[in-house]
């Protein structure tokens, strides 16, 4: 009897281990406009955290948001943020749009720490507006207008989840003629700043952000281009 005892008390320390290694913390990656991963260039990496699971998501943003988000959350959101499992998003341009869809049209489902936006293009793009899109790639630039964008979804609607963002200015000639305010040649400041209003903005925190849209490290922004923002966020939370 004292042997089964211990038998049945090694199985349920086993059963228990087993247990916590099917327990992560996952890093997700949702790339931008006109691209189907986060890795596409020798310039862009995935963040490095120790403890944490770093996955480049295989989204294809070329069409649609609701053909992106329905990618995202059904192979992604799904698989690796539920059960016991925790998420941290870092998404890039269209991404927060993707993010911000899928949030304001489905229930709380997913266990996700925190959104990281970078550069986002969740308050739309005056590009797209002009028509400018067509030099992009892809049908989804054409998608990102400031009112079609400002309509798709309730921004307020985050399922409680904080998303941070940051944005930058180094604007291009062309673009930024269009662009109001601050721009990083792509989206306005009051697109990447996340402002319930769009108009022309300097700094990112001089407008009023939709519920649960937060700043993070700086109002005045990066000076660097669309491009040239993708990693910041990575870099400054030192993954």
């Amino acid at each position: 009897m004292k042997r089964f005892a211990i038998v049945l008390l090694l199985v349920a320390g086993f059963m228990l281990v087993a247990q916590a290694g099917f327990s992560a913390t996952y890093i997700l990656h949702l790339n931008g406009m006109c691209s189907t991963k986060w890795v596409d260039s020798s310039s862009s990496r995935l963040a490095v955290k120790s403890g944490y699971v770093s996955i480049d998501c295989q989204v294809d943003n070329r069409t649609t948001i609701s053909y992106s988000a329905s990618q995202f959350k059904s192979n992604y959101l799904d698989v690796y943020c539920k059960g016991s499992n925790w998420c941290y998003i870092v998404n890039y341009s269209a991404g927060d749009v993707i993010m911000g869809y899928i949030n304001a049209n489905y229930d709380p489902q997913w266990n996700i720490a925190y959104v990281y936006t970078t550069a986002g293009a969740g308050g739309g793009s005056e590009i797209a507006w002009k028509n400018i899109s067509s030099l992009f790639t892809c049908q989804l630039a054409n998608n990102l207008g400031v009112s079609t964008v400002r309509n798709m979804y309730n921004h307020n609607d985050t399922n409680g989840i904080t998303i941070y963002h940051i944005g930058g200015y180094k604007g291009i000639i062309i673009s930024s003629a269009i662009l109001p305010g601050e721009d990083d040649g792509a989206v306005a400041y009051h697109s990447s700043g996340a402002c319930v209003n769009s108009g022309s903005y300097n700094n990112l925190c001089n407008c009023t952000h939709w519920t649960n849209h937060v700043i993070a490290y700086t109002c005045t922004g990066y000076y660097l281009d669309h491009f040239g923002m993708k990693m910041k966020f990575i870099q400054q939370l030192g993954w």
